[in-house]
């Protein structure tokens, strides 16, 4: 999550408020502890770290230039967590993430405690044990077969060998209808130039309604999948998106959810790795893009020390075997929007087409 804004903050007043921030926010403080089935996650007590850089020669309109971004979390040692102030024009806060301990809701709920802290209030802290896995409504006790997933891609083909991720930003203004509906079948219509074939689209979900009586800084997202065929249109894509939503039905478990819980972390990657080869071999996919709507941001939280944030955007979490990852943010009527894509994908200006045919559809 990162913030654009006016002002300069003052570091030591940032670390003694990212540290009580984050004794209120335990889950900021998080590392990984056991091995295969005895693995869990527990507080390290160590207070994430504040990092200062010159991002004069970053524009905040993509990954270019912003290898401060990119550094890599230690899951044993802790924090997952940690805030980089960004010095340039106009100044900019990051608040870093492992999504495997936060998503972005909860990423949220510490930094707004962080600018309490700074305007010299008291930070309404949060709970460690709630998981998504205990507000899941799942249908039933059976396990459900694994079904083969030969979804298309918005981007085509696979070309070159670019490594890793790349991500893009644009705006857009609004007022909008049917926001995540007509980003879903725009980035449909994108894999139909092509091939023909399904579309499937993941829409993350936050859980933290289902118990509002609890506060966490957890990843309590779940993902639901709506499948868009050639028949679809902005009516029957909206419909079946507020009926998903409107029932609260999780799905089932299947084998490898009972399974993956107790493999060691070096087999997971092993088993990514040989995933995203196959993936993008096959050029079919288990979700052909996700698409995250984080609404309107409340700017006006977030000041303090300083440091007053103007707008707010999400960088989209990826995989090497996700074609294309999208987030959408609105600050006031502007929108933010944001696609992370593989490098092997992004390529051939095919990162902006896609964000072109969003911005045109809105």
């Amino acid at each position: 999550m990162i913030m654009e804004g006016t002002g300069d903050i003052n570091r030591q007043d940032l670390a003694r408020a990212v540290e009580i921030a984050s004794e209120a926010n335990p889950g900021s403080r998080l590392k990984f502890h056991g091995y295969g089935g005895t693995s869990k996650w527990v507080d390290s007590r160590i207070t994430p770290a504040i990092r200062e850089i010159d991002g004069s020669a970053w524009d905040g309109m993509g990954s270019e230039n912003a290898p401060f971004l990119k550094s890599v979390f230690h899951l044993r040692k802790g924090a997952t967590c940690e805030v980089v102030i960004i010095n340039g024009t106009p100044p900019r806060i990051a608040f870093r993430t492992h999504h495997a301990v936060m998503d972005g809701r909860g990423t949220m709920l510490w930094a707004e405690d962080i600018f309490r802290v700074l305007r010299g209030e008291e930070p309404l802290g949060s709970q460690i044990p709630l998981t998504e896995n205990d507000l899941l409504n799942l249908s039933g006790k059976k396990l459900a077969k694994t079904i083969p997933h030969r979804y298309i891609s918005p981007a085509g083909r696979a070309t070159g060998n670019s490594p890793g991720l790349v991500w893009k930003r644009t705006r857009a203004q609004g007022p909008f209808t049917k926001l995540l509906p007509r980003i879903m079948l725009t980035i449909a219509r994108e894999a139909w130039r092509y091939e023909e074939g399904m579309v499937r689209i993941g829409i993350p979900v936050d859980l933290r309604p289902r118990k509002p009586e609890a506060r966490s800084t957890g990843n309590l997202t779940n993902a639901l999948y709506i499948d868009i065929s050639m028949e679809s249109t902005m009516e029957s894509v909206s419909e079946d998106l507020q009926k998903r939503l409107a029932q609260k039905i999780d799905g089932e478990l299947t084998w490898e959810d009972r399974v993956v819980r107790h493999l060691p972390l070096w087999v997971l990657r092993a088993a990514l790795r040989e995933e995203t080869r196959r993936k993008q071999a096959e050029n079919h996919f288990r979700c052909s893009a996700f698409v995250s709507n984080l609404g309107r941001f409340p700017v006006e939280n977030f000041y303090g020390g300083g440091f007053t944030t103007g707008t707010v955007f999400f960088v989209p979490v990826c995989l090497e075997s996700l074609p294309v990852s999208i987030t959408t943010t609105g600050n006031g009527d502007t929108l933010e929007i944001l696609a992370t894509m593989p490098g092997v994908y992004a390529g051939n200006g095919r990162i902006e087409s896609i964000l072109d045919a969003i911005t045109g559809s809105l």
